[in-house]
């Protein structure tokens, strides 16, 4: 009787541990769809895959439906700004318990049939035990507005982002980080930020996060903290 409450108690615990949700790990690669260079935040949590894209020429991130998928090639659709799917990514020789260094796919719009190759090469990846290569990798969001597109930095071992930055479309470059309060916000991928409004009434808002945002103020050219 001893002998059978320890098998069951092992049987419990090591259910237990593989009902613990995972932890996500988040993969920044650059590369190309077909001739036009992209930079690709992709996550993965439990063999759930979120991810966003841009080309470089525009900076205009582009959303992937999140795709739940358990082989070593997934499939994602790309999503418009209605949020219908316009176009399929099929990234090849994916693993799904790590971020490959290399990975190639193809891109097949849906409207015309039209193919083009996919190849990545992994510059930054980021989990819950590190950053690599560098302390801090930033994860491009999903959200973004005509002027903007915006970053989340992310130091490993770290679960909750502390800054946002906001970057120019127009140029690629840097036009604010914003500070967020201590605790600051749970790290929900590329879709943290959650946009609220247009011009004089845009918000910054954060998924699961009690921080209340940030403000555009036209007038002073600048985006302010929400009382």
């Amino acid at each position: 009787m001893r002998g059978f409450d320890l098998a069951r108690g092992l049987v419990a615990g090591l259910l237990a541990l593989w009902l613990l949700p995972a932890q996500a790990s988040h993969g920044v690669y650059e590369g190309t769809v077909g001739k036009q260079a992209i930079v690709l935040t992709l996550g993965s949590q439990n063999a759930l895959y979120q991810g966003t894209y841009a080309y470089q020429r525009y900076r205009t991130p582009i959303r992937l439906k999140p795709t739940l998928n358990f082989s070593s090639v997934l499939a994602m659709d790309e999503l418009d700004e209605q949020g219908l799917p316009v176009a399929r990514l099929q990234f090849n020789d994916l693993m799904n318990y790590r971020q490959q260094e290399q990975v190639r796919g193809t891109w097949t719009s849906y409207r015309t049939g039209k193919t083009l190759p996919i190849a990545l090469k992994l510059v930054g990846l980021v989990d819950s035990d590190r950053s690599w290569p560098q302390p801090v990798t930033t994860l491009l969001q999903s959200a973004s507005t005509k002027r903007w597109y915006f970053q989340v930095p992310m130091p490993g071992n770290d679960q909750r982002i502390t800054t946002v930055e906001v970057m120019d479309k127009a140029t690629g470059k840097l036009l604010v980080s914003l500070a967020i309060a201590a605790p600051g916000c749970p790290n929900q991928g590329v879709d943290t930020l959650q946009l609220q409004g247009e011009g004089e009434q845009l918000r910054i808002a954060f998924k699961d996060c009690t921080f209340p945002g940030f403000r555009w103020n036209e007038g002073g050219g600048s985006f302010a903290p929400l009382p």
